[in-house]
């Protein structure tokens, strides 16, 4: 019988052969998953013995990583805003850097009382809309995503998180949306084509409608800018996250349509992430 600290070298040498980006924290966090622990506590753990049923499990989840699959994806979890969200194939999988959109939408309603319908585009896990809601009590916050995938996936993290469910529209963008709103926050597909396809061609999971955003990346955030205009009302914002080299593109398409006061917020790694304007 072996021990948890073999289980977690045995799972670090196999991620490491593998050539997987991070192997000692994912194997770590693989490990604690199998154990049904947290990493503390895997710590703590590492001189007692491990079972051949834990080690099962573990080699299993290997298995998934070294075939290129997500560590939150294997898990169904993936940590945001403090929250631990249930994610899988059907959505992205949140990311840090979109904590800077959170942090953006919560300092534009904290500093104004009058954004009370804030709706979140593109919703996907839910993340951004969820972490809203969860800060901001009495505020109303909805959300909507083409995907039937991310419908569901959203009203479970509704109901893990909020013990609620927020409301849901299936829409393309803005179409099927009511408006009007105080406050737009959107993390939509901004790779370009040839990005999403790279992606594609080596298996990777998640969604293409949640990554590919035209030929330049910018064709679905520019039609959500253009939809922006009738679903925002005279003095409300819309916040956007996109990549660095798209933002200046971006800030134009808002002059254009109207929004001002546009600034451009960077993310965890000091890279341009989220741009914001207000609505004439």
């Amino acid at each position: 019988m072996s021990t948890i600290r073999a289980l977690l070298a045995h799972g670090r040498d196999a991620l490491v052969a593998a050539e997987v980006d991070t192997p000692m924290l994912d194997a770590a966090v693989l490990l604690a998953h199998a154990m049904g622990s947290t990493k503390e506590r895997l710590l703590a753990s590492l001189p007692d013995e491990a079972d051949e049923d834990l080690a099962r499990r573990y080699d299993g989840m290997l298995d998934e990583r070294r075939a290129g699959r997500p560590v939150s994806y294997i898990r169904r979890l993936k940590e945001f805003w403090g929250l631990e969200f249930h994610v899988d194939e059907a959505v992205l999988v949140p990311r840090p850097d979109t904590e800077t959109l959170v942090d953006r939408a919560l300092f534009l309603a904290r500093a104004d009382a009058g954004l009370v319908r804030i709706h979140d585009a593109c919703t996907g896990s839910g993340c951004v809309a969820i972490a809203l809601a969860a800060e901001l009590a009495g505020r109303v916050v909805t959300a909507s995503d083409i995907s039937d995938g991310a419908e569901r996936v959203f009203e479970l993290n509704c109901a893990r998180l909020l013990g609620r469910q927020l409301p849901f529209f299936r829409s393309d963008l803005l179409a099927a949306t009511p408006g009007p709103y105080d406050l737009l926050t959107a993390n939509p597909p901004y790779l370009t084509d040839r990005e999403a396809d790279d992606l594609a061609k080596i298996g990777w999971p998640e969604p293409d409608l949640a990554l590919r955003g035209g030929p330049d990346g910018t064709a679905v955030v520019g039609q959500l800018i253009r939809e922006a205009v009738g679903r925002i009302r005279a003095g409300g914002w819309i916040c956007l996250e996109a990549a660095a080299p798209q933002l200046n593109r971006l800030a134009a398409l808002l002059d254009q349509a109207g929004f001002r006061a546009v600034e451009i917020e960077q993310d965890l790694g000091g890279r341009d992430r989220v741009i914001s304007g207000r609505l004439g």
